[in-house]
């Protein structure tokens, strides 16, 4: 049997804390010229990334965060000092990237014959490279899927046409944070979803258990839709020191059933 395992990177493998230094620092040239304070530029930023989403969504342009803060630059006619990019690059550093639950350990008791450990990510390479090198994440992979790499949002399916099409039988199984693109995206798949869900109400139950317990919970889930969901996870783990063995768990039970979770 071979197993796909997809890991979600913000939230789900770290915390990136330099990318508010880095946005910050280009707002605040915006802010500087134009007087306008500094969250309502991040509210316009935001809703430029959301427009895009709902309209564009699988355009590379999308989820570039050097092109939208450009495009903002643009509409208040300011000439920014230096591509995000770079300041991205420079602004990398471990000290700003915390590492959750010693995420590259569990990576590496992951690791298995019959196994394939993909990062799936809706940020584009050029952002996410930098973080999980700063992380000590980059060679805990086999591959790594983004929107660029794949002409593909992560919420759209032929985002995993790639896996999809060369392993028709596997085993895949989808692990994050998001409601939306871990959960709901990966069930509407045919994929079994683990939700990294640190709420301590949980922890007194099992991983497969907390499924059945998450609406009441949901107000601590920040990416839970608003108009709400009836879509559950296979699993919610409330650190990822448990997700090796919810994933053997799934294995077998896919096993058992001959299909992909439904």
């Amino acid at each position: 049997m071979q197993t796909i395992v997809f890991v979600d990177v913000d939230s789900t493998l770290v915390e990136n804390r330099f990318s508010r230094k880095v946005i910050g620092t280009l707002l605040q040239e915006i802010a500087d010229v134009t007087g306008k304070p500094l969250p309502e530029l991040g509210k316009e930023m935001g809703a430029e990334n959301s427009y895009r989403q709902k309209n564009d969504p699988d355009n590379v342009l999308t989820m570039d965060w050097d092109d939208i803060v450009l495009t903002l630059a643009t509409r208040y006619q300011v000439t920014l000092s230096r591509p995000l990019l770079e300041l991205w690059e420079d602004m990398a550093l471990p000290e700003d990237v915390e590492i959750l639950d010693n995420s590259p350990a569990v990576m590496q008791q992951l690791k298995a014959a019959h196994r394939t450990l993909v990062v799936a990510t809706k940020g584009l390479m050029k952002y996410q490279i930098p973080v999980l090198r700063a992380a000590g994440l980059e060679t805990a992979f086999e591959d790594i899927l983004t929107p660029d790499k794949t002409g593909y949002l992560k919420t759209t399916r032929a985002y995993f046409n790639h896996y999809l099409d060369a392993y028709p039988n596997a085993c895949f199984i989808q692990v994050g944070d998001h409601y939306m693109d871990d959960l709901i995206c990966a069930k509407r798949n045919g994929f079994y979803s683990i939700l990294r869900a640190p709420i301590a109400e949980l922890a007194d139950l099992t991983p497969l258990e907390r499924p059945a317990k998450l609406s009441e919970f949901v107000s601590q889930i920040p990416t839970y839709p608003a108009d709400g969901s009836d879509v559950l996870p296979d699993a919610v783990v409330v650190n990822l020191a448990e997700v090796p063995d919810v994933i053997a768990t799934l294995e077998m039970q896919f096993q058992r059933n001959g299909h992909r979770s439904s």
